[in-house]
């Protein structure tokens, strides 16, 4: 029998976000393993960087990732490709963002790194005017995943 590579995306296609809790459906898990079974081998292409492919994902049977919109490739525990920006172009960035209050989210392999005022300013977004609107504030009680996660 042909060996085979099937490839997922991980948000909205192997991971499903119900009430703001990601997960993994049953369902996939069963179809990755009853692939693998016959040979197959299964891969994420995400967005995602490194540091987002969270256990919970890795756990139903991934044999690579090719992550970070292509920036970096894995087999098993080894990496074969890593496109890395230099720290002095980070150092740069942050140092005009900081300076010109602009908030920002970077994303590595090795971890997310956000500007002390995006929380807060994603929450204003997100949930509107909680300290004065009761509907608002209802909202901003119940909080979202992603925001738990910054």
């Amino acid at each position: 029998m042909e060996k085979k590579i099937i490839f997922f995306d991980v948000d909205g296609t192997l991971v499903s976000d119900t009430g703001g809790i990601e997960h993994v459906p049953e369902s996939a898990k069963r179809a990755i393993a009853l692939t693998r079974a016959k040979g197959n081998l299964v891969y994420l292409c995400t967005g995602r960087s490194k540091a987002e492919i969270y256990d919970f994902i890795l756990e139903c049977g991934i044999d690579g990732v090719i992550g970070a919109g292509g920036g970096y490739i894995e087999i098993g525990n080894q990496m074969l490709y890593h496109k890395k920006v230099t720290n002095k172009a980070v150092n740069h960035m942050v140092d005009y963002f900081d300076t010109n209050n602009f908030d920002y989210y970077v994303e590595s392999n090795g971890g997310l790194f956000a500007s002390k005022n995006l929380v807060k300013r994603l929450e204003r977004i997100i949930y509107g005017d909680y300290e004065n609107d009761p509907q608002a504030k209802a909202r901003y009680e119940k909080k979202t995943a992603i925001l738990l996660t910054l």
